[in-house]
């Protein structure tokens, strides 16, 4: 990919406080280095070194990638110190979510303090346009699109990504990946499907990601008699395994109970494995256009069961759905996405 900007990307030295953080490690391991030193996201001696480091740069965009009200306080505090010294500097914010998933302390307050000192906000998702809107957010917005993951990694065809682990090649896989959260709506998935018969319909439930729950509350949801049909992943999975398990999965289901958009949906679209998603309009947009997957009613595991019977007994649907992937991939490529940035920055 032909570079378009000269980037000095800042790095965190921490996110969360030990006792608010419900994963094992909040380090990934990288060779990626950094010019910058990175940001401690809740020690407020740092903020302001970080921040005169950045402005000593004079950079022309100050790009900050946003998810969560826990971190507008640094930001905060960032962007005057930066504002200050660096006048000229354009500030963005990339805003995966807008309101928190959980519910957090004086969000809508904090949330508007943080966006109105910011020149321009990019959202990814119809979703997160609306929740600006209702925030009345005056800061002129975009909305562009969550990018493709471009993960590289082992080239296995299906049957032997399932061999890798340990499924059979006529076995239907129906894939939940990402961290377990209460909000992402593993229970609903599987009451759908302690209403059939896995093993005789050969059906075998993945369950890819760390449990940021407690993992045995949902165990217990799983019918006793089923729960031999389920595979579970309960760890970090890092790039190089990532193809594998979207090679080895027919369908991937999303049932959230609330979303903006999903970096998981970007892996399956990579992959392009076929989606279930609830009607959530941050899942659903881009569903709805292409014909990537299906929609169910949220919550609804009746509606996400008759969805997910009619895509697996149905293989040229995803046969279909497999090549509409294809086309949406390249739309929604990194290129495009830094291509549509570009000119966010130039018109600025």
């Amino acid at each position: 990919m032909k570079q378009r900007f000269q980037v000095e990307a800042v790095n965190y030295q921490k996110l969360y406080p030990d006792f608010l953080f419900p994963g094992t490690t909040q380090f990934e391991r990288t060779d990626e280095q950094y010019t910058l030193e990175g940001v401690h996201a809740y020690n407020p001696f740092s903020w302001r070194a970080t921040a005169s480091e950045i402005a000593q740069q004079k950079p022309t965009t100050l790009l900050i990638t946003y998810w969560h009200p826990f971190f507008i306080f640094c930001f905060n505090t960032i962007l005057k110190v930066v504002k200050k010294n660096s006048p000229d500097t354009q500030v963005i914010i990339l805003a995966h979510n807008i309101k928190p998933h959980e519910p957090f302390v004086f969000s809508d307050t904090l949330i508007r303090s943080f966006f109105h000192k910011a020149d321009h906000i990019i959202t990814l998702s119809d979703q997160t346009v609306e929740e600006c809107e209702e925030l009345q957010i005056t800061t002129p917005v975009s909305k562009l699109f969550h990018p493709i993951y471009e993960h590289e990694g082992p080239i296995l065809s299906t049957v032997e990504a399932k061999e890798q682990l340990g499924i059979a090649e006529d076995e239907k896989v129906v894939l939940f990946f990402g961290l377990v959260r209460e909000y992402k709506g593993l229970d609903v998935l599987i009451k759908a499907l302690n209403k059939i018969d896995l093993k005789s319909e050969g059906i075998r439930p993945l369950i890819v990601g760390e449990f940021y729950v407690d993992k045995e509350e949902y165990i217990q949801l799983i019918d006793q008699s089923q729960r031999e049909q389920y595979l579970i992943i309960d760890r970090f999975v890092n790039n190089s395994e990532i193809a594998g398990v979207f090679k080895a999965s027919d369908v991937l289901v999303l049932p959230y109970k609330s979303a903006s958009q999903s970096g998981v949906f970007a892996d399956a679209i990579n992959f392009q494995v076929p989606t279930i998603a609830s009607n959530h309009p941050g899942l659903t947009e881009h569903i709805q256009s292409t014909g990537s997957g299906l929609i169910f009613k949220n919550l609804e595991e009746d509606d996400l069961l008759v969805q997910l019977k009619s895509l697996l007994g149905d293989e040229e649907k995803r046969a279909e759905i497999h090549d509409n992937l294809a086309q949406l991939k390249s739309e929604l490529s990194w290129s495009n996405f830094l291509g549509q940035l570009e000119k966010i920055m130039k018109d600025r």
